[in-house]
């Protein structure tokens, strides 16, 4: 049976071969996802066009036949749309995709919108100029990406794609071609490749069909394919006909990493059902083999600190059964030796039907909740679906009936069917295993031929066939004595009620109907870190990593993951700097899971010496060659200098020493203390709940928690950025790579409003960064400022500017952003930046006020911390009073003068 293509999707063709998607849907209500897609790469690329394919993606945004440079991105800005958070687009290796949401409250943006990407597919100016001034943009943001990574890749790359084209096309190019291609090297990439035949439209959201089909025709419909057409060609992938091993090393490698992969097979077309029984199965094996993996990792004696496995696509329409892991310094034989054990065992003896039922459910849950939520599902995530369908040829028969399938279609699949899936995927032993690591005198690796070795150890190693264990089925076997609710009132304003219980806690619920099937839960009291001194450092910083590493009630964490199989529940701890905070999620029907899971946490954590131990171990393995990254090294440096190197700041970078010191029964001590009695906290429950069935769970979970009765509070812990003008040089790292770090701080009395003038103040900077230091100077390619001011535990601001450079751009672009600071404290801001700003925050405010997440942050903001709630329920009237003057007068506080750090990374020559 032919699979159906989803019913509530216009699909087509124009007759000059354009592909076009159109879906009507009103979440979010007033806006509109468009999607040009191109089915071009870096693979188009010809020899000495290397890096172009991204090049031609950046020059979309400088200047089209409707937009000249600068013009698109400030228009887009004047109605809401913010350039990279919004306004993007991505090139890969056969594939360049636009993105632009486009809010529809005002007529004409859907029709400029259409316009962007009828000029994006074949209006781009590419002047002479345009691509010069480019140029410079591009290559910071190669810059970037430079590194002991990229250096590896570059190395090891050609030898995991040799044989193809992918070996020598890496999207980002080669610097040299992107500093003086010539201009018409990037022209005939667009002229060849931007052509209708080779593209698609993508239009998703508060849009009626008819509309989105008129203007397609309108914009698309024109377009022609250049006459002797250059053919679209994919690459072949040839088997790997022997096994092959490559070690690669670099002094600046901050991890180490291992990578057994398998020869590539054509990918599995899926056009007919029983195609989609293909891929359940494939989805089911990789499930289970890495689950396999992350059992391994969370074990007492984990062989690796991470794992995970499956299928990779890394060359268009092939894919390989690739594992992944990191390893502790010389335990490489031990991570390989586990791996190699876990495929042989899959292959020998298969899958067993507990961790087959386990996958099922696991699946089904996932399709459920994706099936509840089809009417409130947002349009970005339906964009990807189609994306996928024009570049891959995905089917995309839609949630209904593929909900339909996997309740038809999963029941029926049986273990041994994966068994020889599986044995399929590892039939063929020319396997690619690649290590990177640091190169350190203390760590002795293999050369490239013992690694083979090694390998073909690992595979000929004799196994025991693995147990099939019984797994618990509930979380808890007896519920704890209900307390009860014992006063009401009603939240005015948040269509929310606050519940106070008789142990004292309160819950404030506020049901949604924004997600079909989401209920959204935060815990607070104050408390917190704060409350520790120096030799309690790691027990309260690392507190609820270790209980998460422990467990709770009678589970492990492997043994969590399998009792709560199929249930879609999350429960997040944590320990802040003033404040302790749970963070916890569910569907409607496993509500009553998350409070039990939620119990545990609070109530029942674990002690167990050996994972304990084994946390120790993977976490000492993850951090122990972190400061041969320059950048980590720096921003450590630079914190540590900003608080005068006080013990008690906060642990930017974790250090080996940091976990040595560790005490598991303090730091149990400590997580019992912030977490384990009901005094001081506050509940906020928004989503799809109905109050009246929730109450007698909340009395049951919550109200059964018992009070020690004290004052929970926060301190003030004293630490403080250091005073006056200070500057820091940072010399680390072989690349020509530096980064500007600049912090404005200072004591001032909190207010709201001051608050609000202060993210206006560094959002208008962000603007004015973008024109002068990225587009007219092209010294960068992303940063900016940000700022806050705090109330808690003392009343301050700080402004942070962070920018990413060339060590040569380093003093004009302090200067440069000296004289943006200068500028707004002089004349203020223009009128129309300050414009943009507020229809940013407008469009993003419209999508907040549908989200679960925003209410429960805001409730919290003013019934647990006392902010002003008019602030929250009249919020467009504040930023619409905002005025020129407000931020003149507030960019005069904030930089004063006073206190100002400026820290700068920059290459050891």
């Amino acid at each position: 049976m032919k699979l159906p293509t989803d019913p509530d999707v216009i699909t087509g063709k124009l007759d000059n071969g354009l592909t076009y998607y159109i879906r009507n849907n009103h979440k979010p209500a007033n806006k509109v996802e468009l999607r040009l897609v191109v089915k071009a790469g870096s693979i188009q690329e010809n020899d000495d066009q290397q890096g172009l394919a991204h090049f031609m993606e950046h020059m979309n945004f400088n200047g089209t036949k409707n937009f000249q440079k600068n013009d698109l991105v400030s228009y887009l800005q004047s109605i809401g749309v913010q350039f990279g958070a919004d306004l993007n687009a991505y090139t890969s290796f056969d594939q360049t995709v636009f993105i632009l949401p486009i809010p529809t409250d005002k007529p004409d943006n859907l029709e400029k919108g259409f316009q962007i990407i009828e000029d994006w597919a074949h209006n781009a100016l590419l002047t002479d100029k345009d691509i010069d001034e480019e140029r410079g943009v591009v290559l910071e943001e190669s810059r970037l990406g430079k590194g002991a990574d990229d250096r590896m890749r570059k190395k090891y790359f050609p030898k995991m794609m040799e044989g193809t084209l992918y070996a020598d096309r890496l999207p980002i190019g080669k610097d040299d071609i992107i500093k003086n291609a010539k201009y018409e090297k990037t022209r005939s990439f667009y002229h060849d490749w931007y052509r209708p035949d080779l593209q698609a439209v993508v239009i998703v959201g508060d849009i009626d069909i008819a509309t989105a089909k008129k203007m397609l025709m309108a914009h698309f419909a024109g377009l022609k394919n250049p006459s002797n057409e250059r053919e679209r060609q994919y690459v072949d992938a040839k088997p790997r006909t022997a096994p092959e091993a490559m070690v690669v090393t670099d002094k600046e490698a901050a991890r180490t990493s291992l990578e057994i992969m398998f020869p590539s097979f054509k990918k599995h077309a899926q056009s007919t059902l029983g195609d989609y029984r293909y891929d359940l199965e494939k989805n089911l094996v990789q499930q289970i083999i890495s689950q396999r993996l992350n059992d391994l990792a969370q074990g007492s004696n984990p062989p690796f600190p991470y794992a995970y496995a499956g299928l990779e696509s890394y060359i268009h329409g092939y894919e390989s059964f690739s594992v992944f892991s990191s390893f502790a310094n010389n335990g490489q034989d031990k991570a390989i030796n586990a791996i190699t054990e876990e495929i042989l065992k899959a292959k020998k003896y298969g899958f067993t039907q507990t961790e087959l039922e386990l996958a099922k459910k696991e699946m089904i849950s996932n399709m459920d909740k994706f099936f509840n939520e089809r009417n409130t599902t947002e349009s970005k995530d339906y964009v990807e679906e189609y994306i996928r369908a024009f570049l891959d040829g995905e089917d995309f028969p839609g949630v209904t009936n593929e909900h339909m399938y996997y309740s038809q279609l999963l029941p029926g699949i049986k273990v041994e069917e994966l068994n020889e899936l599986f044995k399929e995927w590892v039939k063929n032993t020319n396997t690619f295993t690649l290590i990177t690591a640091p190169d350190k005198g203390d760590i002795k690796l293999p050369t490239n031929a013992e690694l083979l070795a090694m390998t073909k150890k690992g595979f000929s190693q004799e196994i025991a066939k693995p147990e099939d264990k019984k797994v618990a089925t509930e979380l808890m076997t007896s519920k704890p004595a209900p307390g009860k609710v014992v006063s009401t009132v009603k939240e005015d304003g948040f269509g929310a009620t606050t519940y106070t219980l008789s142990n004292g806690i309160k819950v404030t619920i506020k049901p949604t109907d924004f997600k079909s099937d989401e209920i959204l839960m935060n815990g607070i009291k104050k408390g917190g870190s704060n409350n520790y001194d120096l030799a309690d450092k790691s027990n309260a910083h690392f507190a609820t990593d270790l209980v998460e590493s422990m467990g709770v009630g009678d589970f492990t964490p492997n043994d969590l993951e399998k009792v709560t199989a199929g249930k879609q529940i999350k429960v997040d701890v944590s320990i802040g700097d003033v404040s302790d905070n749970i963070k916890a999620s569910s569907t409607i029907k496993d509500f009553e899971s998350m409070l039990q899971l939620m119990y545990l946490y609070i109530n029942k954590p674990r002690k167990d010496e050996g994972l304990f131990k084994a946390y120790k171990e993977r976490e000492i393995t993850q951090v122990q060659n972190l400061s041969a990254n320059p950048k980590i090294t720096f921003f450590d440096t630079t914190v540590k200098t900003l608080y005068g190197n006080n013990p008690l700041a906060m642990m930017v970078v974790p250090k080996v020493a940091d976990y040595e010191k560790i005490n598991l029964d303090r730091s149990l001590e400590i997580y019992k203390n912030e977490f384990g009695s009901a005094d001081g906290y506050h509940f906020f429950i928004v989503g799809n709940i109905n109050p009246e069935t929730a109450i007698p769970l909340l009395e049951t979970y919550i109200g059964s928690l018992t009070t020690a009765n004290k004052v929970a509070a926060y301190k003030d812990n004293g630490v403080r950025p250091v005073q006056g003008v200070r500057e820091l040089k940072v010399k680390k790292g072989t690349e020509k790579q530096s980064v500007i770090m600049a912090m404005y701080t200072g004591e001032i009395p909190y207010s709201e409003d001051l608050a609000l003038k202060t993210q206006a103040v560094t959002e208008v900077l962000n603007i004015r960064v973008i024109e002068e230091l990225r587009e007219k100077m092209g010294a960068i390619y992303g940063g900016g400022f940000g700022g806050s001011v705090s109330k808690e535990p003392y009343e301050r601001y700080s402004i942070r500017l962070q920018l990413p450079c060339g060590p040569e751009n380093v003093d004009k672009l302090i200067a440069g952003a000296n004289d943006l600071i200068k500028d707004l404290k002089e004349k203020g801001p223009e009128q129309k930046d300050l414009d943009k700003v507020k229809s940013q925050w407008h469009e993003k405010h419209l999508t907040d006020l549908k989200e679960n997440k925003y209410w429960t942050g805001k409730m919290e903001s003013v019934i647990f911390w006392g902010r002003d709630k008019d602030r929250v329920i009249n919020y467009e009237n504040y930023i619409q009073k905002l005025t020129p003057a407000d931020i003149q007068e507030t960019a005069k506080k904030l930089f004063n003068g006073n206190n100002q750090f400026v820290s700068v990374l920059y290459p050891e020559s």
